[in-house]
């Protein structure tokens, strides 16, 4: 029966018991929207003079409490008294209409199968890194794997203490200097602000693809709410345009199907797919930062100022990825987590400067078309079986620690 509840999947979501607080929490913030609603159709927010400034500025700032209650009307009052006298019959089962409905889901028997999976602390279960599987693996196996990975002391080192009272100090004195310099605005100040920051996580995700009896993970680290979470958030904004730029990019499947019916295949050529090995710890810092810069000002729709910020901001973030696993702390010393919001692109960014090493000497040369999405590689070669081995080896020949399994 365990494995019908989980053949359902991670993100199936069995029905609940009905929640009387916060349906009336839901209903509160609905009649709030519709007083914002009233007052801004009454106040329409006017932009005729716009502020002229020399950044580039975002529209993050932190949730809004206003709530305007002057506006509530007659008919909001009585729509929300109506709904939550509703909200009272159904928690009232003897009164109500619905007592003596089961809405659910799942049988009961499925219900006592969750309760074991839920109860069983010698079993980890996650979702399989590529392919939308389901890992059941022993929680000693799930470990073993995680501190394996945690043992490579060029990419991880384990900390005395939670860092996040020291980190926080010198963040805030990042920011103060982008507020001081005008290259954040009050709104950015306050949003990456985060007085109450949780500790990130650390896990993996496993590679069945690679392995099924002793799959290697991939390691993420969740950093929702973390202390850099929202620069993370704020630099990304910056990046991402900059991303879609580069000659290589590719935006999802469509876009590489809609790019190879382009070509006319002919019989010397080539498909060819790879990856890259752990993308995300082998950036080297000062290539990752290199990379950055170069695409932010060959871009040149950022200032100077605010290029420096951006690249100082994701120092900050490569230097303070920290993170709790088993009771101990961790940082990270190379490259940049899986999980951070910026990293995608940094990566992608990272990969485009390397790629500016050959695509000049090798595209219509050998190489027909090239694309990669972030750490997946697709081309096609012309030419024969040859040709292609001694690109492929050259491509694995470079100073970027870059190794792609073809």
């Amino acid at each position: 029966m365990e494995i019908e509840v989980l053949s359902r999947g991670l993100k199936f979501a069995p029905t609940r018991k009905h929640d009387g607080f916060k349906a009336l929490i839901d209903v509160k913030k609905f009649v709030r929207n519709l007083t914002l609603k009233k007052f801004f159709c009454k106040n329409p927010i006017e932009n005729s003079n716009p502020i002229i400034t020399t950044y580039v500025h975002t529209d993050l700032k932190t949730r809004s409490t206003f709530f305007p209650q002057f506006c509530k009307s007659s008919s909001m009052d009585m729509f929300e008294k109506l709904v939550i006298k509703d909200l009272e019959k159904i928690n009232n089962k003897k009164n109500s209409v619905y007592g003596n409905r089961n809405y659910n889901n799942m049988s009961k028997k499925e219900r006592e199968a969750l309760k074991i999976l839920k109860e069983d602390k010698n079993t980890i279960i996650k979702p399989a890194d590529k392919g939308g599987g389901i890992v059941l693996m022993t929680k000693t196996k799930y470990i073993e794997e995680c501190v394996r990975q945690l043992s490579d002391n060029n990419t991880y080192k384990i900390m005395k203490k939670d860092p996040t009272s020291d980190m926080k100090i010198t963040l805030m004195a990042l920011l103060n200097e982008g507020r001081i310099n005008n290259i954040l605005n009050k709104k950015e100040y306050e949003y990456l602000s985060i007085n109450h920051p949780k500790i990130p996580t650390f896990y993996i995700l496993p590679k069945l693809h690679k392995n099924r009896e002793n799959p290697p993970g991939r390691p993420i680290i969740s950093g929702i709410g973390s202390i850099s979470s929202r620069l993370s958030e704020y630099i990304d904004i910056f990046l991402q345009p900059v991303v879609k730029n580069t000659r290589s990019y590719l935006k999802d499947t469509k876009d590489i199907l809609n790019i190879l019916i382009q070509h006319q295949w002919q019989d010397d050529f080539w498909l060819v797919t790879g990856d890259v090995a752990s993308l995300y710890t082998i950036i080297q810092h000062f290539k990752g930062l290199q990379a950055t810069s170069k695409f932010l000002e060959m871009d040149g729709k950022i200032p100077l100022e605010q290029r420096d910020f951006l690249i100082a901001s994701i120092k900050w973030i490569l230097h303070n990825n920290y993170f709790w696993f088993n009771q101990d702390f961790y940082i990270q010393v190379a490259g940049t987590a899986m999980g951070t919001r910026f990293a995608p692109s940094y990566a992608n960014l990272f990969m485009a400067f390397w790629e500016e090493t050959f695509l000049d000497d090798f595209l219509g040369a050998g190489l027909v078309t090239y694309r990669r999405y972030i750490d997946d590689v697709i081309f096609i070669w012309k030419g024969d079986e040859a040709s292609l081995q001694v690109f492929l080896a050259f491509l694995n020949r470079n100073d970027f620690n870059i190794h792609l399994d073809f």
